[in-house]
């Protein structure tokens, strides 16, 4: 069995780079792996499952071409695509999976999560969170027009952006505390995660700690394979 991941693509129509990385990467180095984890924002947003545009028809190809050929697509969410739904993924085979996703493979236990649940310091941001992962936000969220939700994801997204500017760089990364204490109380080995934008690769005391990049000017993946994880970065072209 081999595994790659990836995570923080956040694909949008203002970055044709990232989008053409992302179909390069499905049709080369990704063939080389049976199981695909995209963990958490493969899109800068997303409004529900009824909303199409170029950019998510080409998506949906490109995955739809990877699953044809033998691939397995897992999906999880990220605090900018939470709201993508089984309709999504049912397009090209997909599964979408909780976070975190635990499983066994050799003698590890490997713990993946989005990320973004370790970040315990921002308070702000967690409030914010149990709001919007609410099934009654979501039900009266989607209730709404397409139009009216497009519009509130980009009045939501220039709050964030703003606050973000202003916090203190600890609260953007992980509490360590935390992540022992989870490691500690699910006997985990390996934690994989992305949404912090911080790639490289921790030896924490309870084992390792790989931490994915987002897609910006290098993209990245972590391989694993024939039982040896590697952290990967290639230049965006």
């Amino acid at each position: 069995m081999s595994f790659c991941f990836i995570s923080d693509l956040h694909i949008d129509n203002k970055r044709e780079d990232i989008k053409k990385a992302f179909f390069d990467f499905l049709n080369t180095i990704a063939l080389n792996f049976e199981n695909l984890f995209i963990i958490g924002d493969l899109f800068e947003v997303w409004v529900g499952d009824d909303y199409q545009d170029q950019t998510v028809l080409e998506v949906i190809k490109e995955l739809k071409k990877f699953s044809s050929n033998g691939g397995n697509i897992f999906i999880m969410h990220g605090n900018r695509d939470f709201l993508l739904g089984k309709d999504f993924c049912d397009k090209f085979e997909g599964k979408i999976i909780d976070d975190p996703y635990i499983f066994e493979f050799g003698n590890k236990k490997i713990y993946v999560s989005h990320g973004d649940a370790f970040c315990t310091d921002d308070i702000e941001y967690h409030n914010f969170k149990k709001m919007v992962r609410s099934s009654e936000w979501q039900k009266n969220f989607l209730n709404e027009t397409l139009k009216k939700r497009i519009e509130i994801a980009n009045g939501l997204r220039k709050d964030s952006s703003s606050l973000n500017k202003n916090k203190d760089e600890y609260l953007m990364d992980v509490n360590l505390t935390e992540v022992e204490s989870i490691a500690s109380e699910e006997s985990i080995d390996v934690i994989i995660h992305g949404h912090v934008h911080r790639p490289k690769v921790h030896h924490e005391k309870f084992g390792t700690r790989y931490v994915l990049g987002d897609w910006d000017k290098n993209f990245w993946y972590l391989s694993l394979k024939n039982g040896e994880f590697d952290l990967v970065s290639k230049a965006i072209k």
